[in-house]
């Protein structure tokens, strides 16, 4: 194997699909772009889906129906074709950019899967521990937010981690309502100089770098919420 040759062909195809023309700057921005729609989509679904899993857990059958008919609608429809009705029907007679219509397209959908897993970590929780918090004299509310959640939070994580990695590569398609993201930016550069392998490559290594980062955060906040499980899994390593 020639490396010298491997890497020259790599220095050459650097120079061609990033550093000329500033195809950089394409790049910074397609980055900025995914970033800005992945955080935001996860940000909004996230409160969404609290507020559609208490309808979903509520009592009153007028609460209910309209949750279950929304989580069921919403995960029942491809992303894809729920960013293009976002656009082309619910938005078309509004002027908004359509990163903004990508943001709440997928807000709407992860609000819906958030909702489940929201509902089935609280459901996990054993009932006696409810019935403990209103002996002791907790109300509703303080009973869920000192009992019930915390230990809800620490069983949600682990689904919740992969919901947010799947969002952050479904932004890929955001290119169909001309939002220029990495994928579409990979696509102009390669538009440009014939060259499909590097930019494609380097955009799934940034997508990469993206979800990795949020994986990370979450495994970090997810270790941080379970202090007594991380010291007896050091224990046991020693």
């Amino acid at each position: 194997m020639d490396l010298p040759a491997i890497f020259q062909n790599l220095a050459e195809s650097l120079d061609a699909n990033v550093l000329q023309e500033q195809r950089y700057l394409l790049l910074l921005d397609g980055l900025k772009t995914t970033i800005l729609i992945s955080i935001g989509a996860i940000a909004l679904g996230s409160l969404l889906g609290g507020v559609i899993c208490r309808m979903r857990m509520a009592r009153r059958l007028g609460v209910v129906v309209p949750a279950k008919i929304y989580i069921g609608i919403i995960r029942g429809i491809p992303l894809p074709v729920m960013l293009l009705l976002a656009y082309y029907v619910v938005f078309a007679s509004v002027n908004i950019s359509p990163v903004w219509v990508a943001i709440a397209a997928f807000a709407a959908t992860f609000a819906a899967y958030a909702a489940e897993i929201y509902r089935a970590g609280i459901e996990s929780i054993d009932s006696g521990q409810r019935e403990a918090g209103l002996a002791l004299g907790f109300t509703r509310v303080q009973t869920f937010t000192h009992i019930i959640a915390p230990q809800a939070v620490c069983r949600i994580l682990p689904v919740y981690k992969g919901e947010v990695i799947n969002l952050v590569k479904m932004t890929s398609v955001v290119g169909f309502i001309a939002v220029q993201d990495l994928t579409r930016t990979a696509d102009i550069i390669r538009s440009r100089t014939f060259d499909a392998f590097f930019p494609l490559v380097l955009v799934a290594v940034l997508y990469f770098m993206i979800s990795w980062l949020l994986l990370m955060t979450l495994t970090a906040l997810e270790k941080r919420l379970q202090p007594r499980r991380s010291r007896q899994r050091s224990a046991g390593h020693d």
